[in-house]
């Protein structure tokens, strides 16, 4: 899959961020294998890493 990632990244062009997500403290909601290729630029204000909203609303304990 990174191989994948990297030749489309390599066609498309620009610089990237290549990211995976394995449980749900780490923002996976459904048990599968699956990459993000995100598309980034100076400033984008994309902040990393994933956020939840609904987790941020949650109290700490």
């Amino acid at each position: 899959m990174q191989l994948r990632a990297a030749e489309l990244a390599a066609q498309i062009g620009g610089q990237w961020n290549y990211l995976t997500s394995c449980g749900p403290d780490a923002t996976q909601t459904v048990f599968h294998l699956h990459a993000h290729l995100v598309p980034r630029t100076a400033d984008d204000g994309l902040a990393l890493p994933w956020t939840h909203p609904a987790r941020e609303q949650e109290p700490t304990r």
